[in-house]
């Protein structure tokens, strides 16, 4: 299969370009500066160019505060963007999969989120990628939401941590947001299972498992064989953000499970990452 992947230089697009490649399809990967989607139009043009059989649609604008402040930019180009790549991938035959996010979800459930269960962003990147969503799932596409994601070769909560402790800094980190992390090369792999068979509509995906950043950073801690007490509790009061944080962003895996494509302990998945990047 003919598989081209949008923000291919990004975290999670770097290792579907990978898994694609270890599973026998020829990938391509498109990014800036030469792909922009900033302009729909010529975004399209060039995939057209590509002739693919599947889109892993990945790009977009990730900054959840810039996107408060960036509003129009955020909506452009990861809702009318992608509605333009989902209509042209309806038309074309191509078959479309797209990466949401947990923010369509205000995080008030007080329990994991189903894949049926009424979206409420509070943010304007939940807004704008639940515009996203919309596109891909009115053309027939594949939705998958992740959370917490962490990998190579990217910024993320464990890099940013690891880093600071490893320079001898204290941390405060709020206790009051449950969560599941996803590591990018386990959800590639379910990502392009999910690719290859004929699915449509929504799926969670994340690492099983739940915890808060806290929690998470003190795992971060403990593995690196460091006082777990240099990471201390705060409140998400005591850590304002531009956009508010989901008090509880979990997402149920159970449609994955079905699929009989579960990921690992959230834990493991970590332990890994941090062997990889020589933490531990």
């Amino acid at each position: 299969m003919r598989i081209l992947v949008t923000g291919s230089g990004g975290m999670l697009g770097r290792r579907l370009l990978e898994e694609a490649s270890a599973r026998g399809h020829f990938a391509l990967g498109l990014d800036q500066p030469r792909w922009k989607l900033e302009n729909p139009e010529e975004a399209v043009a060039l995939i057209r160019s590509q002739s693919p059989d599947l889109i892993l649609h990945t790009a977009a604008l990730t900054d959840v505060d810039g996107c408060e402040s960036r509003e129009k930019e955020a909506l452009q180009i990861n809702g009318l963007a992608t509605k333009f790549l989902a209509d042209a991938a309806g038309e074309s035959g191509w078959r479309f999969l797209y990466i949401s996010t947990d923010y369509v979800f205000d995080g008030n459930k007080g329990a994991p989120y189903e894949v049926d269960d009424p979206t409420g962003p509070a943010t304007v990147y939940g807004r704008s990628k639940l515009l996203g969503e919309e596109a891909c799932l009115s053309a027939g596409g594949l939705a998958i939401r992740l959370s917490w994601l962490f990998g190579p070769q990217g910024r993320n909560f464990v890099r940013s941590v690891a880093l600071r402790l490893n320079e001898g800094e204290k941390l405060k980190v709020v206790d009051d947001q449950k969560g599941r992390p996803t590591f990018t090369r386990d959800a590639a792999q379910s990502i392009l299972a999910l690719a290859e068979s004929q699915e449509s509509g929504i799926y969670h995906l994340s690492n099983h498992g739940e915890t808060t950043w806290f929690a998470f950073a003190r795992k971060i801690a403990q593995l690196m064989g460091l006082d777990e007490s240099r990471v201390r509790p705060c409140s998400s009061e005591e850590y304002p953000t531009p956009a508010p944080r989901p008090a509880d962003s979990r997402l149920s895996t159970r449609r994955l499970e079905a699929f009989r494509h579960a990921l690992p302990d959230w834990e493991n998945a970590l332990e890994r990452y941090m062997e990889e990047e020589g933490w531990i």
